[in-house]
């Protein structure tokens, strides 16, 4: 038998629990890392990762590092993503919810224009440091 998969679509509750944060991003944050901590390590690494990718592509351009270097720490932080993508839709599956917020729902809630912004500045990087 399949779980029965439930939407959450309102602001300020969990997808997972239903739990209702009457107060700001901390308090949603705290919630997810006592009640889902595996949920929460897995945002933790897909958000931490692009960061890190920044970090390390600003670290070697500044050692002059090869460029297959690069490569290798984009699969590294790719890889990051990956985990912490499939530990995040591994805990929604689980609580029976989608694995996947709905594009409509990532839109609007500005998921995608941080998406879309990290990678036009990891090529900024990219740029200005072969000159």
């Amino acid at each position: 038998m399949a779980a029965k998969v439930i939407q959450m679509e309102e602001t300020n509750r969990c997808d997972l629990c239903g739990y209702r944060s009457e107060g700001g991003f901390l308090d949603r944050a705290r919630h997810l890392k006592n009640e889902h901590p595996a949920y929460a390590k897995g945002l933790l690494f897909r958000v931490a990762a692009p960061g890190i990718f920044l970090i390390e592509v600003v670290v070697m351009a500044a050692i002059h590092a090869p460029e297959w270097a690069f490569i290798v720490a984009l699969f590294s932080s790719f890889g990051l993503l990956f985990f912490g993508k499939q530990r995040s839709r591994a805990e929604r599956r689980a609580a029976g919810t989608r694995p996947t917020m709905p594009l409509k729902r990532l839109v609007r809630e500005g998921g995608l224009g941080f998406m879309l912004i990290v990678p036009v500045i990891a090529l900024l990087i990219v740029v200005m440091s072969r000159r």
